[in-house]
C-alpha cells in the first residue's frame, strides 16, 4: 500500500491529465484556456504578458505565442499601459468574455460543488498549502487575491484616511473589483 504523499501525487497527476484533456474544446488548447482564465481573474497589475508567463510558469516566448493565437481568434486585445509604455495590458474582448463563461474547467467546479462543504474546504486548505510549498521552493510569485495581500491597504487604514483601497506596492487606488482579483504583487508576509 502506498503512503498518502505518493497517493496525493498520483491523484494530482491524474487530475491534471484529465483537466488538460477537457480543455481541447472550442478551437483552443489548454495553455490558451489557462491564459484566458487567468486574464478573466487578474487585476490591472497582472494583465501583462510577463504576469501571464509567471502565473502559468511558462517562458515569455511560449506565452507570446499563446497571446498571439488568442488575439488572432479575437479573444484578447492589447493596449499600451498608461503607467509604462513598454508594457502592454491584455484584456478579454467581448468574444473572450463570452467564451470564458463556457470554461471547460467548470466541470471540476461542479464536481467539487456537489461534495460536502467540509470536504471542499479541506481540499482548498490542503491544495493551497501544497501550492504555496511548491511555489516557495521555486521562488515563484504566489499570486493571491489582492484584498488578502499584506500590502493591501483598506479604506481608512494606513497613513491618511483614504475612501478607497490602495495597493501598498504601487500606492495607487484600487477599485473594489480589482481588490477581488488575482495580483502578481501578492505577498503573505
Amino acid at each position: 500500500m502506498t503512503g498518502a504523499p505518493t497517493r496525493v501525487a498520483e491523484l494530482i497527476d491524474r487530475l491534471g491529465r484529465m483537466t488538460r484533456e477537457l480543455q481541447y474544446v472550442d478551437g483552443l488548447n489548454p495553455a490558451q484556456w489557462e491564459a484566458l482564465r487567468f486574464l478573466s481573474r487578474a487585476n490591472k497589475y497582472s494583465r501583462t504578458p510577463g504576469a501571464v508567463a509567471q502565473f502559468l510558469n511558462a517562458t515569455k516566448g511560449t506565452v507570446s505565442q499563446t497571446i498571439s493565437a488568442l488575439e488572432n481568434k479575437g479573444l484578447v486585445s492589447r493596449t499600451p499601459s498608461d503607467r509604462d509604455k513598454r508594457v502592454c495590458l491584455l484584456d478579454l474582448t467581448a468574444k473572450g468574455e463570452t467564451l470564458i463563461l463556457r470554461d471547460p474547467v467548470k466541470r471540476i467546479e461542479q464536481a467539487v460543488g456537489g461534495m460536502e462543504a467540509a470536504t471542499g474546504a479541506a481540499m482548498v486548505q490542503g491544495l493551497s498549502r501544497l501550492l504555496t510549498a511548491l511555489q516557495t521552493g521555486k521562488d515563484a510569485p504566489l499570486f493571491g487575491v489582492c484584498a488578502a495581500c499584506c500590502q493591501h491597504i483598506s479604506p481608512g487604514q494606513g497613513c491618511g484616511s483614504a475612501d478607497t483601497a490602495r495597493c501598498g506596492v504601487t500606492g495607487e487606488p484600487l477599485s473594489a473589483e480589482d481588490s477581488r482579483r488575482i495580483c502578481v504583487n501578492y505577498s503573505e508576509d
